[in-house]
């Protein structure tokens, strides 16, 4: 799923979450945290490719598809952690609300691109070496 596709999305349910909560720190977390997942993106192109750091440089090695799948925060295992979190500090609006942003975000991002579900588990990935042709579908792959 695209950045901004993600950012509309996420201000839609982030604007649905203080209509119902009236919690502007749920709303924020959730907010950030269901766009920003995808800042691991340009941590995959500093690891492999260093600096400069351009945004141009990241979209094209992206539709190049030439980097590491690494994304180190694409991953399904985050959701039990930042869930214990939110459940340890008595649902804390900061920590359920990047939990409930990292699940909006994961979940968007294996509907719109019909994955297998493993793609999204970092540990998955680790053990595939990160390579995109061993970890995703070979039609449509991005």
């Amino acid at each position: 799923m695209k950045f901004h596709q993600h950012a509309v999305i996420s201000l839609g349910i982030s604007g649905l979450l203080y209509l119902i909560f009236k919690s502007w720190a749920l709303a924020g977390a959730s907010l950030i945290a269901g766009v920003f997942v995808d800042l691991d993106y340009g941590a995959d192109y500093l690891l492999q490719r260093g600096f400069p750091l351009r945004i141009k440089d990241i979209f094209q090695a992206y539709r190049e598809d030439s980097l590491l799948k690494v994304r180190f925060l694409h991953g399904w295992e985050w959701l039990p952690v930042w869930g214990m979190a939110a459940w340890l500090t008595d649902w804390n609006p900061w920590i359920t609300g990047t939990l409930i942003g990292f699940a909006q975000h994961l979940v968007l991002d294996k509907v719109n691109h019909g994955e297998n579900f493993l793609c999204y588990s970092f540990l998955w990935r680790w053990k595939k070496g990160f390579k995109s042709e061993d970890i995703f579908m070979k039609s449509g792959r991005r």
